[in-house]
């Protein structure tokens, strides 16, 4: 189990300005949660395989995963790739959810710097 010292509404305080997503915000999510996993010092070179029923990650799923139980490390950056790409489009279809997408930057960078290769998604 991966424990952070703060949660989204840390992260969400960090990064967003003016009450939206941009690509400005998500830069500064992702330097903030690198800040965050570099504190965990957990070894990056053991592979990791995460398991979660959470309903940020459900959310995702459905999103971009049309409801998969598992999304490996290509499929979410792929997803994550056109979330950037695409932020006007998926804002007014998840709407500004600032937690569901700081949850998505958290899970990616979970996959890079922590080596998770693979989610696994109870419902």
């Amino acid at each position: 189990m991966i424990e952070i010292s703060q949660g989204l509404n840390f992260i969400i305080a960090q990064s967003v300005r003016f009450g939206r997503i941009d690509a400005l915000a998500i830069e500064n999510m992702i330097y903030v949660i690198e800040e965050l996993l570099e504190q965990s010092k957990l070894d990056y070179h053991t592979q990791r395989i995460a398991h979660t029923s959470d309903v940020y990650m459900q959310q995702l799923s459905a999103l971009f995963f049309n409801d998969v139980k598992r999304i490996d490390r290509s499929m979410l950056e792929h997803a994550f790739n056109e979330w950037v790409e695409r932020l006007e489009y998926y804002a007014d279809r998840a709407g500004n959810d600032f937690k569901l997408w700081a949850y998505f930057v958290l899970i990616r960078e979970m996959m890079h710097h922590l080596n998770v290769i693979e989610i696994e998604i109870a419902s």
